[in-house]
């Protein structure tokens, strides 16, 4: 029996998707998309057993940890004016922490331990020496997650050529217009002009 729904708010399965309150009448909760105080400690102090692990003799040599990163990347390791830092995508961990904790973090030590190593010289950056700190940290080296994040949105232009319309990036319409790049359309090989 198919039952229709009088409110709009209210689903067919009987639960309510877009209300302010569940069916219940009880408030519906925001979802989080900040780590709580306890969940960012766990990561730092997950962060520091894997340095103290690969350094006992220098437990005190963590970078600086963030929880700022955005985008579809869960972690990242970054040399910033000759200091090191973590960051991390709190996203990727509210939405799946047992596919990102401890294994992003160790991903991202890793990294730093391969830079300590080895300094800015020519490493892939999931190379070997990046593998044997993973398998050190007894993580699986993956290098991509499948946690579906939201891609931070990126502004479009519109141009035209004979056939059809092309959404450029803001990098390629920066490129047309103060440098004087020229760009043709694959299909008919007209020059792409802006669309007013």
């Amino acid at each position: 029996m198919t039952r229709t729904a009088s409110n709009p708010s209210h689903a067919l399965d009987g639960t309510y998707r877009t209300g302010e309150y569940d069916k219940n009448g009880s408030k519906l909760q925001e979802p989080r998309n900040i780590l709580t105080p306890e969940e960012e400690a766990k990561i730092r102090q997950k962060v520091c057993a894997f340095y103290i692990k690969a350094c006992p003799e220098q437990p005190n040599t963590t970078p600086e940890v963030l929880f700022n990163l955005k985008g579809k990347a869960a972690g990242q390791w970054r040399l910033r004016n000759g200091h090191e830092q973590l960051r991390f995508n709190p996203e990727a961990f509210l939405q799946d922490w047992d596919a990102h904790f401890p294994e992003t973090v160790a991903h991202e030590v890793a990294h730093s331990l391969v830079y300590r190593t080895f300094g800015l010289r020519r490493v892939r950056p999931h190379g070997p020496e990046w593998r044997s700190w993973m398998e050190a940290f007894e993580c699986e080296p993956r290098v991509t997650h499948s946690t579906p994040l939201k891609g931070r949105s990126v502004r479009t232009y519109t141009y035209r050529c004979a056939c059809q319309t092309h959404a450029l990036s803001a990098r390629r319409h920066y490129l047309i217009q103060r440098r004087r790049y020229r760009y043709e359309c694959l299909e008919c090989g007209q020059r792409l002009r802006r669309e007013k």
